[in-house]
């Protein structure tokens, strides 16, 4: 009984070896395996800081029609605008994710919460 135990001890103690020393001793990374294209990593991070621009420049917009800056009709056509684009790089922001769901990648957003 303890030759059988030993055998098992040391069919463990190997088997705890190999999971722990192949990940150590690869040369394949796991990140790079499932990152995603450099031009999609860029383009995203772009439009997430672009994105957080013009949501400042909305806040920034209603804070001078709040003081009278600016008048009602330009205060219309600039906040349409700046919404037109927001959704556009919203919308391209949801591409990116679906596409990288659907390549089985995934990254961290910057701005989870």
């Amino acid at each position: 009984m303890t030759s059988l135990t030993h055998v098992f001890e040391l069919a463990l103690g190997l088997a705890i070896l190999i999971v722990i020393g192949i990940p150590l001793f690869t040369k394949v990374s796991f990140k790079k395996a499932f990152a995603l294209p450099e031009q999609d990593k860029e383009e995203y991070s772009y439009l997430l800081v672009r994105r957080e621009e013009v949501l400042i420049s909305i806040k920034e917009l209603e804070f001078d029609k709040s003081t009278d800056k600016i008048s009602v009709d330009d205060y219309a056509a600039l906040r349409k605008k700046l919404e037109d684009e927001a959704i556009a790089i919203m919308q391209k922001i949801d591409l990116l994710e679906k596409k990288q769901k659907k390549g089985k990648t995934s990254f961290k957003r910057a701005d989870a919460a």
